[in-house]
């Protein structure tokens, strides 16, 4: 319990504001209706690019505590060991907000507020949390491997307490998770750009 309770509040303050806000890509048009903007929302298109949100908020909750509290190891302030605790769990809080925050809107979204519309699709009526089709699930989940990521990453330590990270275990571990989290943003991005694309095409045809 001491790591917890000794967390910096800054970090956690700006992991919690980014996960609600990436999970407006979705419940976003629930927001948007209340103040009548709801079909520029709408127009948008936002809700086509769940993986790229979730991502850019997993990417931007890991860079927060990363530099946060490699800055504070680097000044001495405190120990390393301790401060990588706290930056684990700093990004865990922040990681587990943005997914409960994303999961909640879905539900709200196509299972409360247009269900009657939404819960006639399988995909949404016969999921494990109806209303959040399990591939979303599954979206949401692969963003905590962040915290893979995370301590993929160099963090400054004593030589004592560093030799075993960096044995060759260590280092290949390393490169492994760097390998597959450079493979999940290529398709993430890929992803995007032909989602980008099909809109545009479809827009040119149509206005043809």
């Amino acid at each position: 319990m001491t790591p917890v309770a000794h967390l910096k509040a800054k970090p956690i303050a700006g992991s919690v504001v980014v996960g609600p806000f990436a999970s407006l890509c979705c419940g976003g048009s629930l927001i948007f209706a209340s103040i009548g903007l709801g079909v520029f929302y709408s127009t948008l298109g936002l809700s086509r690019f769940i993986p790229q949100a979730l991502a850019a908020g997993a990417v931007s909750i890991v860079a927060i505590n990363y530099l946060y509290y490699r800055h504070l190891a680097k000044e001495g302030s405190a120990g390393p060991v301790a401060l990588q605790q706290k930056m684990f769990i700093s990004t865990a809080i922040g990681l587990a907000v943005m997914a409960g925050s994303f999961v909640f809107m879905e539900w709200l979204n196509h299972a409360v507020v247009h269900g009657d519309r939404f819960l006639a699709r399988p995909e949404y009526s016969q999921a494990v949390i109806k209303g959040v089709p399990n591939i979303t699930l599954l979206y949401v989940c692969a963003t905590f491997f962040a915290l893979a990521v995370l301590w993929a990453l160099p963090f400054p330590r004593p030589d004592s307490s560093g030799m075993q990270d960096n044995g060759r275990m260590g280092k290949a571990a390393r490169v492994a998770i760097f390998g597959a989290t450079t493979v999940l943003l290529v398709g993430v991005l890929v992803d995007a750009s032909s989602k980008v694309s099909g809109t545009v095409s479809g827009q040119h045809v149509h206005a043809h």
